[in-house]
């Protein structure tokens, strides 16, 4: 076997500079590892519920090839690598722990920006709750830090991937037409990042006690 060097998945733009000491979630976060095969990854990512859902998607329907079949998300908890099952189901309870102790929380958007070949729309409200979202989740603490050059969480709307940077300019000038949306946060989900870079709902966790909704089963 050979040691692998994972770089950034197209969803890990942000990683935050005071990461990570004691959560599952920090413990099973491997960027280099040793592997002969690619395996899956998680992440815990929000979807906001959101008024101009209706025109996002018209949007989104529009360029088939997009990588992610899943709606538009905030990324929460950036794609991580868990070996055992045991690994998996840990961090799922401690997903399950934390939101026992959230609300539901209110973002909105407006402006609409180009990563890569990745659009993002940028959070105006809502950015502070994001960001302790992010840290509750990750288990951050300011004295500890994952990578000491790490960029600063930044909490933002993912909105699909598009290849040809023709498509592209299209398609960003189209979603800042649609104007400013406001949209509400009340349960987040970890999914998995298959090897061919699918994404498969694996569980959503609703704020506050109650259900867990599976949609899949847990796969190292």
């Amino acid at each position: 076997m050979h040691s692998v060097c994972r770089g950034p998945t197209p969803a890990q733009f942000y990683l935050p500079p005071g990461t990570i000491a004691h959560s599952p979630i920090a413990k099973t976060r491997r960027d280099c590892y040793n592997y002969s095969v690619k395996a899956a990854q998680y992440c815990v990512v929000a979807f906001p519920k959101l008024d101009s859902e209706t025109q996002i998607q018209e949007l989104r329907e529009q360029f088939p090839t997009w990588y992610y079949r899943v709606r538009p998300y905030v990324p929460v908890v950036l794609p991580f690598t868990p070996v055992t099952l045991d690994e998996i189901q840990s961090v799922s309870e401690h997903v399950g722990r934390v939101r026992r102790n959230l609300h539901p929380l209110a973002i909105s958007f407006t402006h609409c920006i180009e990563r890569g070949e990745s659009l993002f729309f940028e959070i105006e409200d809502g950015r502070g709750e994001l960001v302790q979202l992010h840290m509750a989740m990750t288990g951050a603490e300011p004295q500890e830090s994952l990578l000491s050059d790490a960029p600063i969480y930044e909490p933002q709307v993912w909105l699909g991937r598009v290849t040809d940077a023709r498509q592209r300019v299209y398609a960003l000038a189209e979603a800042n037409r649609i104007g400013r949306s406001l949209g509400i946060i009340d349960a987040v989900t970890l999914l998995r990042i298959e090897p061919d870079e699918e994404h498969k709902l694996v569980a959503t966790f609703p704020f506050g006690i109650g259900r867990v909704d599976y949609y899949d089963r847990f796969t190292s």
